[in-house]
């Protein structure tokens, strides 16, 4: 779960001197116990867990390969060891304590900086292994080269310069491919027709690594590629991005993003004339600008065509739609949603696969279920569903074959992906294949008999090619072709000979004797039409925008497809495709010439002799395609061990040692001091310290607030135990007036829902400095608790966005002798949130109750709102026991009335808030500035508190007739917020109604994000 041991949460439970309630956050959960081991190369540890082992040797034999080429376009040398942990999936990553936050499917791996440590899942891909890995490491580099290689040795530099997230995402994508690529080309050719290239400044989130690839090669084409390291190297020595571009480049930063745009403008605006838009072939049939979605994935026609079944980002969260494709104006029907439950827990949306039942009443779809992933099918009309659980970790593109006897899928085990059959009559699950290649896009044949894929296998089709045998680190896995195997009798075929050039999709025809394909041959992914038994190929599309997931229609007459356009991705339908025209020819983009002329380049050897420049032109380069010829690889060749050494051609030392047993062993993540601010304690000076295993699995927190002395000081210290399936936390604390030890341990039930429990020993004590003669009071409790916690919600910028909340918590403490205390205090907590407008207002509400009650009930302190930059005033909250120091909660926010307004054994809270955004253009750009965005808020706030055995009285006559405010408090105003200078700041002004009338303002000024 998100860790109460994260600064921000530490620092509110050590030194609020309040009791939270509730603790939100969705929960990271370990489904299962790891025992890890790891290997020494020169310059890495590499560590994996069971099954591992060969996934271990690959990574690190990558990293050193990796690492070189980073050294050399960085002219810079690491002077750290980088750890590597490495899991078998991406099920099995998402437990990883490596990383406190969640980690979706979108994620393919994470560097950190506190101990400079990379982690990352096996997909089943080796080609998009090794490029996440080489990605990663970029940031591992760049984090050692600017920052020391540690959160520690950052905090400690003077002015740490912030390299601006499109430079860093940019570079690792840049030096994980190898410069630019046809998917990257294509993305900008989008963002610059569509007039979305704006300049480097706007280059955020997903913009930041396609555009900030770009960037690098736009850097690499004009100034040639040493000025990438020379710039780099500029940056950290002048700690400024304007200096570094001035130095660089003869240009500031702006200056230079004026024109770059410029100039990517000029390479891909003379397109339009070249190539077909892809609206004058094929008719839309979704709209990502109109309802705002960005992402419709996935298409899957009907057997009927008349519907199809998609992925869609509706209301910014993914689902799966049913739309009628014979009427473009109708709306689509939702069949279920992904991430607000355990079931369907996260589509996968990068490896989707949905398919039709023959008979056209139920979806196959795989989906991430609680520790594993597992196939669903799904009822179109009713949205009913079984869920069939196989044990494998990884699922992925689930095909349902024509006859309804199978559904084929991926899955991905240890250092192997295969494809696998599962018999919807007996319900068992048999293997397929069984060797180390990759395996995608598998299609089924319309007989049933054969399944179409694409794999990175070459001319390896039958024969043992397992882990014991290959070594995949010395084979290129990059080079993709087409490839068929026989359900009955397992042989397979190769049906392509074009390595070189990506395969993203395939739809076999009717009768079964051709099948299309997309290819990235000319540098745009188009539709090619393959012949099974002449192998002629035909060009079916010449087109602007690049092609993905095909899905043909079972009659022919109908192809779906998907593709980017306008800065969003969007489904067409093409009529008839095998009645297209077809080319002879068509244009090859840019890009693509000059990839082949650097090809050329790299066979000419070098001329000794001084030669006379001379200006080149990649002319009109255009492709013919009518006859493949299978030409058998040299198997010797694809599997030399000197491949992929990269560096030039220099040694790289890829000896590994080990492996070696995992041992325990903390260090620092960090120790600093940093100003805080609550509402109970005002102004602190607070020191923290981290200390953890390299896994993260065991973590010391150390924090201190000292005054005079180490009594009257705040100080916390816990020690927490990750790595099984129920959490433990241990802490000690001293606070002025109370201390104790707490042992506690959270249950995740789901990634949504958790049981905490916890027990603590307290003293309280209470003494008279001021009256020396007074003698002073000592309380020792023994407090049990536990807490049901809930939390599906969706961030926003300030708080959540859509979503439910709710906390139920009990605590008590059994009276021991006749100093003792006894009470029980219960607390419930409900939230809800609905998005409007997709997202761009919310609507916020919450009710919030509790009793206590026993001997010696505790009790509720209502006004103010969390951590109010203006200390309370004590003669406003009776104390007659340390205990009431101890235990007292606070009810909040109810803005505009002063804290301890309310106070009693009982209490209830109301709030309700619309939020919506003011400035959002703020949180653009390179250079962090001191006001980020600004969200507005109106609200309105109802509570009221009483003690046992009186009535609850809303209001009562003052002297003068009028009803005025008893133990009903109401207030409604409005708020800004923002963040300044990196601080979450809340700007409220608020009304009290005073029944009468209501009061004048009050500002109030506090710190946090909203509930």
């Amino acid at each position: 779960m998100r860790r109460i041991y994260l600064i921000l949460a530490i620092v509110i439970l050590s030194f609020s001197g309040q009791n939270v309630s509730a603790q939100f956050g969705t929960n990271k959960v370990q489904y299962e116990t790891f025992t890890w081991k790891f290997y020494k190369t020169r310059h890495f540890d590499v560590y994996y867990h069971e099954g591992g082992e060969y996934l271990a040797k690959f990574a690190g034999i990558v990293c050193e390969r990796s690492l070189a080429s980073i050294e050399k376009t960085l002219n810079y040398t690491i002077n750290k060891r980088v750890a590597i942990m490495v899991y078998n999936t991406h099920n099995q990553f998402q437990q990883t304590n490596v990383i406190s936050s969640s980690l979706s499917e979108g994620t393919g791996g994470v560097t950190e900086l506190l101990k400079n440590r990379v982690t990352l899942p096996f997909d089943g891909d080796y080609e998009q292994f090794r490029h996440v890995i080489h990605h990663e490491l970029v940031h591992a580099v760049l984090n050692d080269m600017f920052y020391g290689g540690s959160y520690q040795t950052a905090v400690q530099m003077r002015n740490p310069v912030m390299i601006p997230l499109f430079m860093n995402e940019g570079l690792a994508e840049f030096e994980g491919i190898g410069g630019y690529n046809t998917e990257t080309d294509m993305f900008m050719r989008d963002m610059a027709l569509n007039e979305s290239l704006r300049g480097l400044q706007s280059l955020n989130g997903y913009l930041a690594y396609r555009g900030g690839q770009a960037f690098y090669w736009y850097i690499a084409e004009k100034y040639g590629k040493r000025k990438i390291g020379e710039f780099i190297n500029r940056l950290k020595t002048a700690q400024s991005l304007d200096a570094a571009y001035k130095s660089s480049f003869g240009l500031n930063f702006e200056d230079f993003s004026e024109q770059w745009v410029k100039d990517m403008k000029k390479i891909y605006l003379p397109d339009i004339g070249i190539y077909e838009d892809v609206k004058d072939y094929a008719t839309p049939i979704t709209n990502s600008r109109k309802d705002l979605s960005f992402y419709n994935t996935s298409p899957a026609i009907s057997p009927d065509a008349t519907k199809m079944a998609y992925i869609s980002a509706i209301d910014r969260e993914f689902g799966i739609y049913i739309k009628d494709i014979t009427n473009p104006k109708s709306e689509p029907e939702l069949v279920l949603k992904s991430g607000r439950s355990l079931d369907f827990e996260e589509l996968n949306i990068l490896t989707p696969g949905i398919s039709w039942s023959p008979d056209g009443k139920k979806l196959a779809i795989s989906a991430k279920a609680g520790g594993e992933d597992a196939l669903y099918l799904v009822d179109v009309k009713e949205g009913d569903y079984e869920k069939k659980l196989f044990g494998l970790k990884s699922i992925s593109w689930a095909i349902w074959s024509p006859d309804g006897a199978f559904i084929a899928f991926i899955a991905s085990e240890n250092e192997q992906s295969n494809i696998y059959l599962y018999n919807t009559k007996s319900e068992k699950v048999e293997r397929l294949t069984s060797d180390i290649f990759t395996k995608l896009h598998p299609t089924w044949s319309p007989d049933s008999k054969k399944l179409y894929f694409v794999s990175d296998r070459g001319d390896y089709l039958q024969g043992s090619y397992t882990a014991k045998d290959f070594e995949m680190w010395n084979y290129d896995h990059s080079r993709r072709d087409i490839y068929s195997i026989d359900i009955a009798s397992h042989d397979m075929e190769r049906i392509t000979v074009e390595p070189q050039y990506d395969k993203t999709s395939i739809a076999v025809s009717p009768d079964g004797k051709s099948l299309f394909y997309v290819s990235d041959k000319n540098g745009i992914g188009n539709l090619y039409l393959l012949n099974l038994e002449t192998r002629k190929i035909e060009i079916k599309t010449n087109s602007l925008q690049g092609i993905a997931q095909l899905s043909l229609a079972r009659d022919g007459s109908t192809l779906l497809f998907n593709t980017l356009i306008n800065g969003g991705y969007d489904i067409f339908q093409m009529k008839f495709p095998f009645d297209r025209k077809t080319y002879d020819s068509i244009p090859v983009t840019t890009f693509r010439k000059k990839q082949a002329l650097a090809q050329i380049e790299e066979t000419i050897p070098e001329i000794s002799q001084p030669q006379e420049q001379k200006s080149l032109s990649y002319g009109e380069y255009e492709l013919e395609f009518s006859r493949q010829q299978n030409v058998k690889t040299n198997t010797d060749v694809v599997a030399s061990p000197s491949y992929a050494a990269s560096g030039g051609g220099d040694y790289i030392d890829t000896t590994m040692a080990g492996p070696y047993p995992y041992k325990l062993s903390f260090s620092m993540d960090y120790a600093f001091s940093n100003f805080g601010y609550n509402t109970f304690w005002g102004a602190q000076g607070q020191q923290q310290f981290l200390f953890s295993d390299m896994l993260g699995d065991h973590q010391i927190y150390i924090a201190a607030n000292l005054f005079l002395d180490i009594r009257n000081s705040n100080l916390y210290a816990a020690y927490y135990y990750l790595p099984e399936v129920v959490d433990y936390q241990i802490a000690i604390y001293n606070r002025l007036g109370w201390s104790g030890v707490n042992f506690g341990a959270w249950y995740p039930l789901s990634t949504f829902r958790r049981v905490e429990f916890g027990i603590s020993y307290m003293n309280t004590a209470q003494d008279y400095p001021e009256f020396p003669t007074l003698q002073g009071s000592s309380l020792n409790t023994i407090v049990p608790e536990a807490r049901l916690v809930y939390d599906n919600t969706r961030q926003g910028w300030w708080g959540p966005a859509d979503g439910t909340r709710y906390g139920l918590n009990i605590m008590g403490s059994p009276k021991l002798g006749n100093n003792g205390i006894g009470f029980m205090k219960v607390t419930a907590d409900l939230r809800q949130y609905f998005s409007i407008f997709d997202g761009y207002l919310t609507t916020a509400l919450r009710g919030n109750a509790g009793t206590s009650f026993g001997p010696n009930p505790q009790r509720f302190v209502l006004g103010g709102v969390e951590n109010w930059i203006r200390q309370i005033n004590f003669n406003q909250i009776p104390f007659s026991s340390p205990a009431d120091f101890a235990f007292m909660e606070f009810g909040m926010p109810v803005r505009g009335w002063e804290i301890g307004r309310g106070i009693g054994n009982n209490f209830f809270l109301t709030n309700a808030e619309l939020r919506f955004p003011l400035f959002y253009g703020l949180l653009a750009g390179p250079v962090p500035i001191p006001l980020q965005g600004v969200q507005g808020t109106m609200f309105f706030d109802m509570g009221g508190a009483w003690n046992n055995g009186q009535a609850f009285v809303s209001a009562r006559p003052d002297e003068n007739g009028n009803l005025t405010t008893r133990d009903l408090l109401m207030s409604a105003g409005v708020g800004m917020r923002s963040f300044v200078l990196g601080l979450p700041l809340r700007v409220d002004v608020a009304w009290r109604n005073l029944y009468w009338n209501w009061s004048q303002p009050l500002w109030m000024f506090s710190i946090g994000g909203d509930l």
